[in-house]
């Protein structure tokens, strides 16, 4: 019988090379307990709900590849979250049913946690600075910030702060069950002044390395208001997806609790109606009108900078809300502390909100999201053009619907199909002429392979493993993750549906050599010119 702590230093021995001192720190050696190890079988625990449904989603073929090369025989993985008394992940949030759903949600009331990871991973606000006003009593886990950290795998991500509590049912505000539903009120009565866009739902949002944080808190704060974070507060560049995340935790909330009033603005509106307010002479009713929701979302806070006025008042509305466990939202295009033309005490109360940034999308998700709008409005796109533009739009996502655009409708002008000719006669004026050739489909890749080996395609993509037909793949491999940015999964996946440690084991094997051998790496650098010279 395998010692349990002998396999699981193993286990972690093997997976050290294979990831960023980061990732291994804060999601293997932190985050995860050894528990039992039988039948073939090894059962880990978690720190947190979070972490065990975010590592069985991202690492367990990692950590099965690790266990199975320590024991010697395939062996499963599998992870639990026993602290909350649960030996499964669960869903991000599993309302109960409760007797009834009142329109105001208790307190959050932090009686229980999870085990933290070290310290060093942690960024934590200024005591002093959080406890400015001493009126202003946040709590603990509102010193939480998220935000990603570039790691040197793009496939790969984690955060600079993941103490977060634990995600829990909201028993006290859950609607009732399916079968106890009031009937739904007439369309006429549906209230139609949230201010929330009808496009911007979560169905509609695509999840990928850059969002998956905000997602994950967006889809908690909708499924129990005020219950954990509360404030959250999104940031990013322009063009991202703050504002539709934030209108879809509008239409989450409508659908999870029609009693609740809810109420979706810009900061600029807010400044326009208090004016408003002030030349009508009846403030008073424009307090009402902020001060008495049970959620408030707030699109382009950083617009309240230089506006003293309006910043005096929204601080007011702000106390009585969070005073009353009511849901606040935020967004902006910098990160809180970066609003220097806040009053301090406004912008400390958003430093001590749940914080979380987007960044500009992957190659993959900016190809997720084509794909999508191609579906959904019935347009025939073909592969290579759709790769084409997610390669060579990369800024934001608004930019990249523009660029849908312009493509489909050349596509539309010519009466054809979206082909790759049409997008790049589309968006010639948007892609920057370079000395090197700026789009490389794998495709390219695989052939120059093995037009420079003379191996035939489908054995470069068949399972065989003689010399002659392996390392020109491993090569092929290697110049697919150096010469394009798709993720070893992607790769994986093109080469005949093979696992991602594969395509990690060829990239090293194929660098060492490199290393060793100058001959051999002159040789794949006149490879690399040969494929990024074609069609120049």
């Amino acid at each position: 019988m395998i010692d349990l702590t002998e396999l699981w230093i193993g286990i972690l021995t093997d997976i050290r090379p294979q990831v960023s001192p980061q990732i291994y720190d804060n999601w293997f050696e932190a985050a995860l307990i050894p528990c039992m190890y039988e039948n073939d079988v090894l059962t880990l625990d978690t720190t947190s709900r979070f972490v065990c449904s975010f590592i069985s989603k991202k690492y367990t073929d990692l950590l099965e590849t690790a266990a199975s090369h320590v024991t010697g025989r395939p062996t499963q993985v599998r992870l639990i979250y026993s602290t909350g008394g649960e030996t499964t992940p669960g869903p991000s949030v599993s309302p109960a049913a409760p007797s009834s759903a009142p329109s105001t949600p208790a307190a959050y009331h932090p009686e229980k946690t999870v085990s933290a990871a070290p310290a060093s991973s942690f960024k934590v606000l200024e005591e002093d600075t959080i406890r400015e006003n001493q009126e202003y009593d946040e709590p603990e886990w509102a010193q939480t910030t998220l935000e990603p950290v570039d790691t040197e795998n793009p496939d790969t991500y984690e955060y600079e702060s993941i103490s977060l509590p634990e995600i829990r049912s909201a028993k006290d505000i859950t609607p009732p069950p399916a079968a106890e539903k009031p009937e739904p009120a007439p369309a006429a009565q549906v209230p139609v002044s949230d201010g929330l866009n009808s496009n911007y739902t979560f169905d509609t949002f695509i999840v990928g390395n850059s969002n998956r944080m905000a997602n994950a808190v967006a889809l908690s704060v909708a499924g129990a208001p005020a219950q954990k974070y509360n404030p959250f507060f999104i940031y990013g560049d322009s063009g991202l997806g703050k504002t539709h995340l934030m209108h879809a935790i509008g239409h989450k909330i409508r659908e999870n609790f029609p009693n609740m009033s809810l109420r979706c603005i810009t900061s600029e509106d807010f400044a326009n109606e208090l004016i408003q307010s002030i030349q009508d002479k009846n403030p008073e009713s424009f307090r009402q009108r902020y001060r008495n929701v049970d959620v408030l979302l707030v699109d382009d806070i950083q617009f309240l900078e230089n506006k003293e006025h309006t910043q005096e008042e929204f601080f007011h509305t702000f106390n009585k809300l969070y005073q009353d466990h009511k849901q606040m939202v935020f967004t902006s295009d910098r990160p809180p502390q970066n609003l220097k033309k806040l009053e301090n005490r406004l912008r400390s109360r958003f430093q001590a909100s749940a914080v979380a940034r987007i960044t500009p999308p992957d190659l993959e998700m900016r190809t997720a999201i084509l794909r999508r709008r191609s579906q959904s409005e019935h347009i025939e796109f073909q592969n290579d053009a759709i790769n084409f533009i997610a390669a060579n739009v990369s800024e934001n996502i608004r930019e990249l619907e523009g660029a849908f655009v312009r493509v489909t409708l050349q596509a539309a002008e010519e009466h054809s199909p979206v082909t790759l000719d049409i997008a790049q006669r589309a968006l010639q004026d948007l892609v920057q002429a370079s000395d090197k050739k700026k789009y490389i489909t794998i495709d390219e890749i695989t052939k120059a392979v093995c037009q420079f080996y003379k191996v035939k395609y489908e054995d470069l993509m068949s399972k065989k493993k003689t010399k002659s037909i392996a390392f020109p793949r491993q090569i092929a491999m290697y110049l697919c993750r150096e010469l394009t940015e798709n993720t070893y999964p992607h790769i994986g996946t093109t080469f005949n549906g093979r696992d991602h440690s594969t395509v990690m084991h060829a990239c090293d094997k194929v660098a060492k050599a490199m290393e060793k051998d100058k001959n051999f790496r002159t040789m794949i650098e006149q490879l690399k010119t040969r494929i990024m010279s074609v069609d120049k």
